[in-house]
């Protein structure tokens, strides 16, 4: 090539370089640069991640598609044509001389271009990607703790040792079904109230004699919530209107309250 390369013609020769796409004096120009220049070497590094990410591991090969490489490795390949590719390099080696380093430096670009392009395409698929998959985790583990939530308060209830109470609003239109088991286990297995807002949540209480203990948060749209008591001391359940988050404390009237039997 004559000489060492400038910073800007090695910068423009990274990707190649990245994709050993560079003849041996390029390399080895390439290669001397990188030795005191550690902005190229981080370069370099960047430039072989995206290239690894081009070939994600989890595809599935093509049928047959082994079985065609392993069939083409045993046929005689055809004969090598080197006239055309000497022509082809010594054309390459006079554009070069004629025009200085402005050719391969276009051929370097294109090819980081090319690399930038398909790291940019990779990256927005993997996000995409990893955001699906995650997603459905998410859906996969709520669907699965839910349905464990329910086979548990199906059991609760079956179990004869339990304790069940109803809570109905004053004017009994609202109500709620509660179970407790002996060691103070409790789920709270159905309710009609309506939706809250979403800066107000619905709080469960333990009534012992005139204090009123809390013992769940069960926000604004409560479903099947599992909560814990002391089973001997506690007489009446309440479920109040708070605000999000809950309260340690509550002089508000219950919206729904129901006494042991």
């Amino acid at each position: 090539m004559g000489g060492e390369l400038s910073h800007g013609e090695v910068v423009d020769l990274l990707g190649a370089y990245a994709l050993d796409a560079l003849d041996p004096v390029e390399r080895q120009a390439v290669d001397q640069h990188l030795e005191g220049c550690q902005v190229c070497a981080d370069e370099i590094v960047d430039h072989r991640e995206v290239a690894g990410l081009l070939t994600p591991g989890w595809g599935k090969a093509p049928d047959g598609l082994w079985e065609r490489i392993a069939a083409s490795l045993e046929e005689v390949p055809p004969p090598l044509d080197l006239a055309q590719v000497r022509a082809l390099r010594a054309n390459d080696g006079a554009r070069r001389r004629g025009a200085g380093a402005g050719p391969r430096r276009g051929i370097g670009m294109g090819i980081a271009a090319m690399v930038a392009v398909a790291a940019v395409a990779m990256v927005g698929f993997l996000g995409v990607r990893v955001a699906d998959d995650r997603r459905q985790l998410r859906q996969f583990a709520l669907g699965q703790h839910a349905d464990e939530l329910q086979r548990s308060a199906n059991a609760a209830q079956a179990d004869p040792e339990a304790r069940k109470v109803t809570l109905v609003s004053a004017d009994g239109y609202r109500n709620a079904q509660a179970v407790v088991l002996p060691d103070g286990t409790g789920y709270l297995v159905r309710s009609n109230l309506p939706a809250l807002a979403k800066e107000r949540t619905y709080q469960l209480w333990a009534i012992e004699g005139t204090s009123r203990i809390s013992i769940g948060v069960l926000g604004p749209e409560p479903g099947i919530v599992p909560f814990k008591m002391d089973a001997a001391a506690v007489s009446a359940l309440a479920i109040t209107d708070e605000t999000a988050g809950g309260v340690t404390s509550t002089s508000r009237d219950p919206v729904v309250v129901g006494k042991f039997v």
